[in-house]
């Protein structure tokens, strides 16, 4: 009330002054354009002064509205814009709910219609790609990662990641290989990267590149310790067998040279190393380094090819085995190799022994074999018969229970009667 009271005295005041102003200078204004008479203009000077208050009074007037109305329109334009990002960002959402719940035909359908307005087409046309792939729409999926590749900059590694996906869950493991390659030169230390050519090379069974991409997934592929040592072991075990299979002598041995000491004292990868030699014929080499693991560790099977070798020296190779036996204990894998030794030396009575005794703790179709040939060769041919009998049963012992003639009859091999009918 009293700020009103207070704005009527001040105008009252002012129109006053105003009055007595007006009264007091009169004055007039003169406009002159050119030099005519006819192109003068004269005004009061105080309706000119009016006038030109009234005149930006009105300029303002009109500019206020013309903002008031640019706001409402564009007010307009936003909400309507709003509108469509806010069902495009509703439809997106839903498409990628539903590609991870793996309903494929719904998520494409979503993340299409979405596409257009979407704030990230890219996501849109990467998931729709991967949705059309899974329901067999193989040239949609590279249209669409077509596009996804157009929509925007800094796309071309995201692109390539994705369908090297699809090649290689469609076993295209060459073509998968080359799209990675050219990833790489955009991003060479991708863990994603990484990860899908290691894979792509494990199936493809190409140990050679794996084996040259294993430094850089030890520093950039976020790889487990366990994963990764296990990875690099089946690598060096293929490798390796591979040339032994080729019976290739000299790769096997620069393959082995070529390993690090860590990866040459591993026990399962020196025993196999130990078993490709003796598959090449190396069994000289081979018998070193058996020696050198069956001195730290017992393994039944590493015995019991120990003594299938033909070493530098035989009778070193059984005062080797004798040593074994006092620290390990009779066990029936190294009695047979025990036996075995001793056939080497020719020491046909302690052969038999540690045969039979091998048989009392463990039944085994090779030892009965072994101990039936020492036997035939020494002229006991009954009970050479008996072992391999024995042997032969050991093998194969999911025979079915049939009817048979007399036990007696069966081991003479006597005459058998056939029945004369003809199966249908």
């Amino acid at each position: 009330m009293k700020r009103f009271l207070f704005a009527a005295l001040a105008l009252l005041l002012f129109g006053a002054f105003l009055v007595e102003a007006i009264r007091t200078y009169p004055g007039y204004l003169l406009i002159a354009i050119g030099g005519g008479i006819d192109k003068r203009i004269e005004l009061n000077l105080w309706v000119a002064i009016i006038a030109l208050m009234l005149g930006v009074l009105a300029l303002f007037v009109v500019l206020w509205l013309a903002r008031s109305l640019l706001r409402a329109v564009g007010g307009s334009v936003s909400r309507i814009r709003f509108g469509r990002q806010r069902v495009a960002r509703r439809r997106l959402t839903n498409g990628l709910v539903e590609f991870m719940e793996g309903n494929w035909a719904r998520a494409r359908r979503q993340l299409l219609k979405s596409a257009p307005r979407s704030e990230a087409p890219l996501i849109n046309y990467l998931a729709a790609a991967r949705s059309a792939f899974e329901l067999g729409y193989r040239d949609e999926a590279n249209e669409l990662l077509a596009r996804a590749e157009a929509s925007g900059e800094d796309t071309r590694l995201a692109v390539a990641l994705s369908q090297a996906r699809m090649q290689l869950l469609d076993k295209h493991y060459e073509q998968c290989i080359a799209s990675l390659e050219r990833a790489k030169q955009v991003e060479p230390k991708h863990p994603a990267l990484l990860q899908l050519l290691k894979q792509a090379y494990y199936r493809l069974g190409d140990w050679n590149s794996l084996r040259e991409l294993l430094p850089q997934l030890e520093k950039h592929a976020n790889m487990r310790e366990e994963e990764l040592q296990q990875l690099e072991l089946e690598v060096y075990q293929h490798l390796l067998t591979d040339a032994a299979d080729r019976r290739d002598k000299t790769k096997l041995r620069e393959l082995w040279q070529s390993l690090s000491g860590r990866w040459q004292r591993n026990m399962e990868l020196r025993g196999l190393y130990a078993r490709l030699l003796h598959q090449v014929g190396e069994d000289v080499e081979a018998e070193k380094h058996l020696r050198w693991l069956l001195n730290r560790e017992w393994q039944p099977e590493l015995a019991r090819l120990y003594g299938c070798l033909t070493g530098a020296d035989a009778s070193t190779q059984l005062t080797v085995a004798d040593g074994w036996l006092k620290e390990y204990g009779e066990n029936a894998d190294l009695l047979t190799c025990i036996g075995r030794l001793c056939l080497r030396n020719e020491l046909w009575g302690k052969a038999r022994q540690y045969f039979e005794k091998s048989l009392l703790l463990r039944s085994e179709p090779t030892t009965s074999a072994e101990l039936a040939r020492l036997l035939y060769a020494l002229g006991e041919t009954d009970e050479a018969a008996e072992r391999y009998k024995e042997g032969l049963m050991q093998a194969v012992s999911d025979l079915p229970s049939l009817p048979l003639p007399s036990e007696e009859r069966a081991l003479l091999g006597s005459t058998t009667k056939f029945d004369n009918h003809n199966p249908a």
